[in-house]
């Protein structure tokens, strides 16, 4: 009786509600959940010449971002090239409290990091903190939601208070490098209830643009003896 029903009702809500995919608008199947094939095939893997501190493409061998930069981390990885349909997904994640989308993401951060195994031994699996005025305005924190489905599959531990944001900050979108660095300096203070020395601590975000926000977490981390540092980026801008 219920499956009857539902055969009935399904068509009824695909019409009044019907599923749009986020990359390119067009009406979505019922089997499809937020992209439609052709802007799923977008999502690609950020691999090749890759620097194996910082995460960038290398230019003729060279890293330049780590030419211009001194990172506290030890090493960083962005599982998706950064481009509209990725962009796109974050948004929904950061802005619409879509749940769902977290396990859509960390299902490819899963597979990525299975495939391609680029950190050793992780002890702590964080996200970056919202300030508790955002996060109360927000509802949520959307690296939070990431962290939590990754650490679930990967059996890491997740320990999303491990570092807690002190100082309000503006969003770093329109700013330039500097003006960053500046805007996240101290932002970060070491969660006393927990003891990080020795461990392997991943950190997560969403986008890895300049690297100001996760190295201004690392450095935190760095100075209460960490053994090692890891960034993990859903995207690199």
């Amino acid at each position: 009786m219920k499956s009857i029903f539902t055969n009935f009702l399904n068509p009824i809500i695909d019409l009044i509600f019907p599923k749009i995919c986020l990359g390119c608008n067009c009406k979505l199947g019922r089997e499809q959940t937020f992209l439609c094939s052709e802007c799923e095939a977008f999502l690609e893997f950020l691999t090749g010449n890759i620097c194996e501190i910082c995460g960038s493409i290398k230019v003729e061998n060279q890293c330049r971002t780590c030419e211009t930069n001194t990172f506290s981390f030890d090493k960083a990885c962005s599982v998706f090239h950064f481009n509209q349909v990725v962009q796109n997904l974050i948004h929904e994640l950061k802005y619409s409290e879509m749940t769902k989308i977290a396990k859509y993401l960390g299902g490819f951060t899963v597979e990525y990091l299975e495939k391609f195994q680029p950190f050793k031994n992780v002890d702590i699996i964080s996200p970056v903190p919202l300030h508790k005025v955002k996060k109360r305005a927000r509802g949520f924190n959307q690296a939070e939601f990431l962290t939590k489905e990754i650490a679930k599959k990967m059996n890491w531990q997740h320990t999303p208070n491990l570092v807690l944001r002190k100082k309000f900050t503006k969003t770093q979108t329109k700013l330039k490098r500097n003006q960053r660095q500046i805007n996240v300096s101290g932002a970060f203070v070491l969660n006393p209830k927990f003891d990080v020395a020795q461990k392997n601590i991943l950190i997560v975000d969403d986008v890895f643009t300049t690297g100001s926000t996760v190295n201004a977490f690392s450095k935190l981390l760095k100075n209460n003896a960490v053994s090692k540092i890891y960034v993990l980026t859903i995207a690199r801008a």
